[in-house]
């Protein structure tokens, strides 16, 4: 990784401001659940088919923030969650919330420490802080801290989305944006197989908010999608929301013990 670019994501994170009044703040993971259930929905959508099927596998949480998947992860059982972020505030936060937090200035020597060493990793909103001539390198630093058939999950936003370029520049730390192809790449040409990329999913509520939205956010992709069609043909984006999401496996000698289903509840 090029040491400029992890030297200003170290500091600019290093000296966000968080305040502890912060509502995502000094709340256990039940708390957190109970006030923030939609969040939780959120991770059961888009990855209730890809946490590990034991529940004693590790899994490192890259960038958790305020400690969400972390918190979805236990309530589904798991236990051997690790997480580390740039700012303290986050890492203090999240080692009151009973999580292994670690405090780290450079992403990519952790990940060299840590060979082999998970089941899963997940990175929501990190890949895209980092500039794309580090994007090959840090996919195959993912790819050699997994175990033969762990997983990498990855949150990246979308530029074929609407507010995209908002998206894009919304907080000084991004670096890139993706289409659906462009992520395909990165975990193809870094040796993941079973990939799978597709639009992030949110469930269907019946609230006067989210209806107008679900409707106003269809009748757009309709339109677009129309344009799209008629200047890119078979090239179009196929997703148009603000998220994609990309999963891809670390092939190894069969299944290895290391096999993944949906979590039943």
């Amino acid at each position: 990784m090029d040491k400029k670019a992890n030297l200003f994501l170290c500091e600019l994170y290093q000296r966000m401001p968080i305040s502890e009044s912060h509502p995502y703040f000094n709340l256990s993971p039940d708390q957190l659940y109970q006030r923030y259930r939609f969040l939780f929905e959120f991770y059961e959508d888009n990855y209730g088919d890809i946490l590990p099927q034991k529940k004693d596998m590790r899994i490192l949480d890259i960038g958790f923030g305020f400690g969400m998947f972390m918190a979805y992860a236990k309530r589904n059982g798991f236990s051997n969650i690790w997480g580390v972020e740039y700012n303290k505030a986050q890492v203090d936060n999240a080692a009151k919330m009973g999580f292994r937090a670690e405090l780290i200035s450079d992403l990519s020597a952790y990940l060299k420490n840590n060979l082999s060493g998970f089941d899963l990793i997940h990175a929501s909103n990190v890949v895209e802080h980092f500039p794309k001539y580090d994007l090959i390198e840090i996919f195959d630093l993912f790819y050699n801290a997994l175990k033969d058939n762990g997983r990498l999950a990855v949150i990246v936003p979308n530029i074929a989305g609407w507010r995209s370029i908002y998206k894009r520049y919304l907080v000084l730390g991004h670096e890139s944006g993706f289409s659906e192809t462009s992520i395909r790449q990165l975990f193809q040409i870094t040796h993941f197989d079973n990939i799978k990329v597709f639009g992030s999913r949110i469930r269907f509520r019946f609230r006067i908010k989210h209806i107008f939205m679900r409707i106003a956010q269809g009748i757009f992709d309709i339109i677009i999608g129309i344009i799209d069609y008629v200047y890119l043909g078979v090239n179009r984006p196929r997703h148009l929301g603000q998220c994609l999401v990309g999963i891809g496996v670390k092939a190894g000698r069969g299944c290895g013990g290391i096999c993944f289903a949906r979590n039943k509840k």
